[in-house]
């Protein structure tokens, strides 16, 4: 069925959008043979689990592979975040799209050219369970907030060798609102907007309550280059993703 579509909203750090068809200018026939796919929990997706490709795993529409999860690596940084990766012994495309769905009908993820390490042939997929947020956004025509770094927790070592705990920045995105407000690689953020930042889910978690537009206080702890730090707080302009 070729309908005209709408984009409701779009995530260009991840290179999604949320497509939306006027159900009543169906046939009621099709309409009714139309059923939402249930998003699955990937957290409990383990390495050895079977799954099967669909959408364009050949390139082609309507395609379809099946294979296994070959390796699952965890706290995969992300812009604001962290994310799950499989690696599925699958066909793939994700320019085309590719959707992996596990043996109960669930999707788990989607293919991506992101994160691609070692072994090309296997599908690179990023979990669906770490996305529902923005995709609820999205799906709610939102724009996701954008705050723009890579980073990780303060490990215990890090900690025991001087460094403040909170949220290691290990990149500020060019031209993104944490970028252009000053924050630079290496800081460790400690609070925003007065609440402390501890670790990566705390973070994440302030991010994803903030709206773009929003004008937050961040603050940070810079080394000045003699194993000291020294607290700086910036103003930062929530932008969208």
């Amino acid at each position: 069925t070729v309908m005209e579509g709408t984009v409701k909203q779009r995530d260009s750090v991840m290179g999604m959008a949320v497509v939306s068809v006027d159900g009543t200018q169906m046939d009621s026939h099709v309409f009714d043979s139309v059923q939402a796919i249930v998003l699955g929990n990937s957290y409990g997706v383990k390495q050895g689990d079977v799954v099967a490709a669909v959408g364009a795993p050949a390139g082609i529409s309507h395609s379809s592979d099946y294979g296994i999860i070959s390796y699952v690596i965890r706290n995969v940084q992300t812009v604001d975040g962290t994310t799950r990766v499989f690696y599925a012994s699958t066909a793939f495309d994700a320019e085309a799209g590719t959707f992996l769905i596990n043996t109960s009908g669930e999707l788990i993820g989607w293919a991506t050219d992101r994160y691609t390490e070692g072994n090309t042939s296997m599908a690179t997929v990023v979990a669906i369970s770490d996305y529902k947020g923005i995709l609820e956004l999205l799906s709610n025509g939102v724009t996701p907030p954008y705050f723009g770094v890579k980073g990780q927790d303060v490990s215990q070592a890090m900690e025991e060798s001087g460094m403040p705990k909170g949220v290691y920045v290990t990149e500020a995105v060019a031209d993104s609102p944490a970028y252009n407000a000053g924050i630079q690689p290496g800081d460790v953020i400690t609070w925003m907007n007065s609440q402390e930042v501890g670790n990566m889910k705390d973070f994440q978690n302030q991010v994803e309550r903030l709206h773009e537009g929003d004008a937050i206080k961040v603050a940070v702890q810079r080394n000045n280059g003699r194993d000291e730090y020294k607290e700086i707080e910036f103003d930062v302009t929530i932008g969208a993703r």
